[in-house]
């Protein structure tokens, strides 16, 4: 007979906040408490030898959550993945064709759902336990659903990018005078269970001070003062009918920051750093090393369980009104100040965060906490700016607009790229934002012009003989007219010009003797035309024409419609009765200019 486990599976992670989330594993809550038992287990020790991060344990064990949930009721209670037969493995099949009708086709969680209870399985398999043969084969073949499409987000364009950056300084400038008028009133301000709530000051005073744990709460002492308007005085605005949390939410915001001047105090980091927005958002202060002119700030990637350390520049002077990435560290550790005394004096778990905050809790005590940075309030912040910025509002186009910046600037987007994240993840990510097209494309119009400009430019007229230039000119003009003169009537009839740098042709590799002559001459910058070539360019004319009768127009334009331009070109440009003078050798010439048997048509 076996034993039994059904003991509570201890399974925690922390929270962006820094929080400790008990997710306990109680088998017998569920209809299959064995399977909830062993694939708890399964779970634990994936945690231990693999060192999941606090998100991906998160993820498993939502998915354990609806596995348990959702597996048929058909199965018997005691069902084991030691002894389970091909019923349970149809019920598995079940499940995870129900994961489809559940979501969208657009949706990677029934993907997710269904490799994270393989996983499981196959990790069971691997410590030593038993599964059956049956789930085994399951647990290996292949996912059900596949892992849906999604569009890589784009970066913002440029002009959100500056929008968003002048909201946010905006921002930070109103937070930092509010917390400056809150600091002085705050030192002027009484005891209010003695002098009152009639004053700004000791408002403020009651909110630093007054409601703590072991207190009794101020909530509706400060919903009075705000219905009461004592706190208009702090900014002009009438909030007379605010609820007793919107009326504490203001008066805190004159001691503490907010979590959206927390988001824009870290969209600015992003913008200057281009650091994901997770490793910005896990810094404390013991992650900050001052130097003489920067900060040293080490970044932790949890999904890529790596650690790096970039230098965040400062300003040389008035440093407390910075713009640069180190400035707005210092800024944001200043503002910051009254809640990590708070958090110190409370012994708060998260008093080392640097975006650090102070809320009043539901049972209406305060506390110190990071900041969770939900998506929300990142929305709200772009909510405010106007015109509209694109959906959606995710803060990881941030990082993508950063780099497509510095892809726009150092004109390469594999220097953009940088070496904070792997070739897969740019090549999956990065290389599809809009910018990196466009580069993509300017380098491909780039190339494409070099190469049509060099046919365009075609062969250097010389309307001279070359035995004259041999004489008259020195370096490759009259190293070319030496070789025309020395040439024999074979290597005429090979070139209907001399060539420059037969070693270096823009048609063949580099270093190989060119293969195209004269297929190619009249669209190469190499070649010299001495008006000793002009009988054989009249042959090589008549050659062309032959193809232009033979070659649909388009193939003709795209093979040998530059050469025949280049060549009417040259023609130009010499007086009518050198060009008769020629033509009547034409009887002659013409069956020596040699032309490659592959480039032949049925006229030679």
């Amino acid at each position: 007979m076996n034993n039994l486990d059904l003991s509570p599976r201890v399974v925690s992670f922390r929270t962006d906040t820094g929080s400790v989330v008990d997710s306990t594993v109680h088998p017998l809550e569920y209809r299959h408490p064995v399977l909830a038992a062993e694939l708890a287990d399964a779970l634990v020790e994936m945690q231990k030898t693999f060192g999941l991060a606090d998100g991906t344990m998160y993820h498993y064990r939502r998915g354990l959550e609806n596995f348990l949930g959702q597996f048929a009721d058909s199965v018997p209670r005691a069902t084991s993945l030691s002894r389970a037969d091909a019923s349970v493995v149809e019920a598995l099949h079940e499940w995870e064709s129900s994961l489809g009708r559940s979501y969208s086709a657009e949706s990677h969680i029934p993907y997710s759902r269904g490799r994270q209870i393989r996983r499981l399985i196959q990790v069971r398999v691997a410590g030593g336990r038993e599964v059956s043969e049956p789930v085994l084969r399951w647990a290996r073949g292949p996912i059900l659903h596949q892992g849906g499409e999604s569009r890589p987000l784009d970066e913002f364009s440029n002009a959100e990018r500056l929008a968003i950056r002048d909201v946010c300084r905006d921002r930070i400038r109103k937070l930092e005078a509010r917390l400056s008028r809150g600091r002085q009133l705050l030192l002027s301000g009484k005891d209010p269970r003695n002098d009152g709530w009639v004053r700004p000051a000791n408002v403020l005073w009651g909110v630093r001070w007054l409601g703590r744990t072991d207190d009794t709460s101020i909530f509706d002492d400060v919903a009075r003062a705000n219905k009461s308007g004592t706190l208009n005085e702090l900014d002009g605005e009438g909030s007379g009918g605010a609820s007793i949390y919107r009326s504490m939410d203001r008066a805190l915001s004159y001691l503490y920051p907010t979590d959206q001047d927390l988001i824009a105090f870290r969209t600015l980091l992003q913008l200057e750093t281009g650091a994901a927005p997770e490793e910005w958002s896990g810094v404390t202060i013991q992650d900050i090393k001052p130097s003489s002119d920067a900060l040293h700030v080490r970044l932790h990637k949890a999904r890529a369980h790596r650690s790096r350390t970039i230098r965040c520049a400062t300003t040389d002077t008035d440093t407390d009104k910075g713009w640069k990435a180190g400035d707005l560290v210092r800024r944001l550790i200043a503002v910051t100040e009254h809640a990590r005394s708070e958090a110190t004096s409370m012994k708060s778990p998260s008093g080392d965060a640097l975006f650090l905050t102070v809320q009043r809790t539901i049972g209406r005590s305060l506390e110190p906490r990071a900041t969770p940075f939900h998506r929300q309030p990142f929305s709200a912040l772009l909510a405010t700016i106007s015109p509209e910025v694109s959906q959606p509002h995710d803060a990881r186009r941030l990082r993508k607009t950063v780099k497509s910046i510095r892809a726009a600037v150092l004109r390469s987007a594999d220097s953009a790229a940088g070496d904070d994240h792997s070739i897969a993840v740019y090549q999956r990510h990065y290389a599809q934002s809009t910018t990196v097209h466009v580069l993509a494309g300017t380098a491909v119009n780039a190339a494409q012009e070099q190469v049509f400009d060099r046919l365009r430019n075609g062969p250097l007229l010389v309307k001279s003989p070359a035995s004259v230039v041999a004489t008259d000119e020195s370096g490759a003009l009259s190293s070319a007219a030496a070789e025309e003169l020395s040439s024999s009537t074979t290597d005429r009839a090979m070139s209907v010009a001399q060539c420059s740098s037969p070693y270096e042709s823009p048609f063949s590799p580099t270093g190989r003797l060119c293969e195209h002559r004269p297929s190619m001459c009249f669209a190469c910058p190499n070649a010299i035309v001495f008006s000793d070539h002009l009988p054989r360019v009249l042959a090589y004319r008549e050659i062309l024409r032959g193809h232009e009768k033979e070659m649909p127009p388009g193939q003709f334009a795209a093979v040998h419609g530059q050469q025949l331009m280049n060549v009417e070109r040259i023609l130009q440009e010499f007086p009518a009765n050198e060009i008769h003078a020629a033509e009547a050798q034409l009887n002659d010439i013409q069956q020596t200019v040699h032309v490659p048997l592959t480039q032949r048509g049925t006229h030679l």
